[in-house]
């Protein structure tokens, strides 16, 4: 369903907004009503925006479709230990999941400890833009690693065809701890 939203701002401030569905103008704020008043007055204004759904909305959306709404970009995902101290049993260290390059932003990721879930000590950033048209995500662990211990990130990601995972063990090189997905 393509809609025309058409927002007026001014200082700063949306102050009134049109949006194709509605089919009128709406004020957001008090300074908007009076323009929200005449322009909804008069009908050809208001056919003129509708029509801009047809005119102007569909047609961009179908060019642009196939490389915004259909576009899919694979995670890369390399694991961190925060600490730089080797790990030692008894200390608690953070382990950081580090998703990236990813498309569209919807995304789930988990941490398994020995092939079980951890949901405790789990911390997350919202996923943000990298400034490429790709998102990031940080997904942290806070953990006790005991020796023998396999970490693992797993990634659900609509590029995927299956979830992803990337095992970390505490004797790990930097080298084995970063994949590509």
């Amino acid at each position: 369903d393509v809609r025309y939203l058409g927002k007026f701002i001014y200082n700063q401030e949306e102050f009134l907004y049109l949006d194709s569905k509605e089919g009128k103008f709406i004020a957001k704020t008090e300074f908007g009503k009076p323009d929200a008043d005449y322009w909804n007055s008069n009908k050809e204004i208001i056919e003129d925006w509708k029509s801009s759904v047809e005119t102007f909305c569909i047609p961009n959306y179908n060019v642009i479709h196939s490389f915004t709404a259909d576009r899919r970009v694979k995670p890369s995902i390399k694991i961190s230990l925060m600490n730089q101290d080797e790990p030692s049993q008894g200390k608690q260290h953070l382990l950081i999941c580090n998703v990236f390059a990813f498309y569209p932003s919807e995304i789930e990721v988990k941490w398994y400890r020995n092939g079980q879930e951890e949901t405790e000590q789990v911390q997350s950033t919202e996923p943000y833009l990298n400034g490429d048209w790709t998102f990031q995500i940080l997904v942290m662990l806070e953990t006790e690693i005991q020796k023998g211990d396999k970490f693992t990130c797993e990634v659900h990601h609509k590029s995927l065809e299956a979830p992803y995972q990337v095992d970390w063990h505490p004797q790990s090189s930097d080298a084995a701890k970063n994949k590509m997905a």
